[in-house]
C-alpha cells in the first residue's frame, strides 16, 4: 500500500536533495512569523545541521534529506543546536524503547482497526493552518489499546504527520471529547507506561502544538487523568482549556472542520477517516525506513540516564539465573529499558549500584548474547 520508497540512512551522501517550498502561501507567512524560517535561514541551517551530523561519530546512520531535518529545525525555531539536541533526543528514544517507537507498521490490522473505530481522528487543517487532532475517547476499545498497543499507535500517528510540512509548521490543535469514558482504559496501564508515552509525546517528538480544548471529564476519571496530565510537558498543560459540556469545546472548532455532532458537517467516519488512513498506508515504507538510522547505543544511553528520570516499562518475565551459585526464581513485571521482554536463562552478574534503587546487571543468555540492563526492585 506504500506510495513513496523509504529514505537513505547513510549520512554520507555525495548530493542533498535540492528543497523546495511547496505548501501554500499561509504557511510561509507562519513559517516566517513563528518559526523565523525563510529562504536563507532554511538553507544556512540546512547545511550546519547537516555538517554536524556528518561529524559526529555517534551518530551512525541518519536520514539527511531535508523534511525530515526540518521537523527539529522547524521544532527549535531554527537554532541549529537545539535542533541538533533535539535529533539525539528522537534517536535515543527510538533505540532504547524500540519496542513502543520502532516497526511502526500500518499493515498491522490492530492499528487499522484502532484507527476506524473513530476515537482518533487527523481531521485536517484549520484556515489558520493548525491540523486538528480530535479524540473521542469513549469510541476507544479498551482490550485494544492495552500498552504497549495504544501507545505504538499514536506514535505510528505521530510519524506519519511529522512527514507533512503543514504539521511542521502549523502544529496540531487537540480536541477531546471525554463524554462516556469508559475507565477501563487505563486498567492496564501503570504509572511508568504513562509517563513513557507522555514524554514521548510532548517531549521527545519535534512536535508544535497549539491550544487543547477538552470537554466532559467525569470526575471518577479525574485521577488518572491528573497523573496523566503530571507526565506532560508543563508548557503544553498551560495550553490545555477545559469544559464542562461539550457545546463550550465546540466553539472551539474552526467552522471548516467542525465535525457533524459538533456544530459542522464535516463526516468523519464517512469520508475523513478512510482517506486519512489511506495517506497513512501510503506512507508505510517511510515510516518503516526510519528503523534504518542507528546511534551509539553504549555513548548515548548514559547521558539518558543522567537527562531522564527512570522510565520503568511493566513487562512480565520469568527467567533463571545463578547468583553466587545459587539458582533463583524470579517474577519481574518491572525492567529499565524495556531489555528483557521474554523469558530467558541465564547469568546474573551484579556490576554496582547506579542511582533510581536499581542494580546493574549482565545477563548472559544461553545463545551467548550479552544483555545489560537495569534490574528494579
Amino acid at each position: 500500500m506504500s506510495k513513496f520508497a523509504a529514505f537513505p540512512v547513510d549520512k554520507h551522501v555525495k548530493q542533498y536533495d535540492e528543497y523546495k517550498f511547496t505548501l501554500p502561501e499561509l504557511y510561509r507567512e507562519l513559517a516566517k512569523e513563528e518559526l523565523r524560517e525563510d529562504d536563507v535561514v532554511r538553507e544556512k541551517a540546512l547545511t550546519e545541521m547537516r555538517y554536524w551530523i556528518e561529524n559526529n561519530p555517534h551518530i551512525r546512520k541518519c536520514r539527511m534529506d531535508a523534511k525530515f531535518l526540518l521537523r527539529f529545525l522547524r521544532f527549535r525555531q531554527f537554532s541549529v543546536p537545539m535542533a541538533c539536541e533535539a535529533l539525539e533526543r528522537y534517536l535515543t528514544m527510538r533505540e532504547i524503547y524500540p519496542s513502543w517507537f520502532k516497526n511502526l507498521d500500518t499493515s498491522n490490522e490492530i492499528m487499522k482497526k484502532l484507527f476506524m473505530t473513530g476515537a482518533t481522528s487527523i481531521v485536517g487543517q484549520d484556515s489558520n493552518g493548525r491540523t486538528i487532532v480530535f479524540f473521542r475517547i469513549a469510541r476507544f476499545v479498551p482490550e485494544m489499546f492495552e500498552p504497549p498497543t495504544g501507545g505504538i499507535f499514536i506514535a505510528l500517528l505521530i510519524e506519519a504527520m511529522l512527514e507533512w510540512e503543514e504539521v511542521q509548521i502549523g502544529g496540531l490543535q487537540v480536541m477531546v471529547d471525554y463524554s462516556d469514558i469508559n475507565l477501563k482504559l487505563f486498567e492496564k496501564w501503570g504509572s511508568s507506561e504513562l509517563k513513557l508515552i507522555m514524554e514521548a509525546f510532548t517531549r521527545w517528538y519535534p512536535i508544535r502544538y497549539n491550544d487543547t480544548h477538552a470537554a466532559k471529564l467525569p470526575k471518577k476519571a479525574l485521577p488518572v487523568i491528573e497523573k496523566i496530565l503530571s507526565f506532560t510537558n508543563p508548557k503544553i498543560r498551560e495550553r490545555i482549556n477545559c469544559y464542562a459540556n461539550v457545546s463550550e469545546m465546540e466553539k472551539h472548532f474552526d467552522p471548516t472542520v467542525a465535525p457533524k455532532g459538533y456544530g459542522g458537517t464535516v463526516d468523519l467516519d464517512g469520508d475523513i477517516n478512510p482517506a486519512m488512513w489511506k495517506r497513512i498506508e501510503q506512507q508505510q515504507d517511510v515510516i518503516l525506513g526510519l528503523d534504518g538510522m542507528e546511534i551509539d547505543y553504549d555513548y548515548y544511553a548514559p547521558i539518558w540516564d543522567e537527562q531522564n528520570v527512570a522510565l520503568v516499562s511493566e513487562t512480565p518475565s520469568v527467567f533463571i539465573f545463578k547468583h553466587l551459585g545459587l539458582p533463583i526464581l524470579a517474577s519481574v513485571t518491572r525492567i529499565y529499558h524495556n531489555m528483557i521482554v521474554s523469558p530467558v536463562f541465564g547469568e546474573m552478574v551484579f556490576m554496582g549500584c547506579p542511582p533510581h534503587n536499581s542494580v546493574f546487571i549482565n545477563v548472559s543468555f544461553n545463545t551467548g548474547i550479552a544483555c545489560f540492563s537495569y534490574f528494579i526492585y
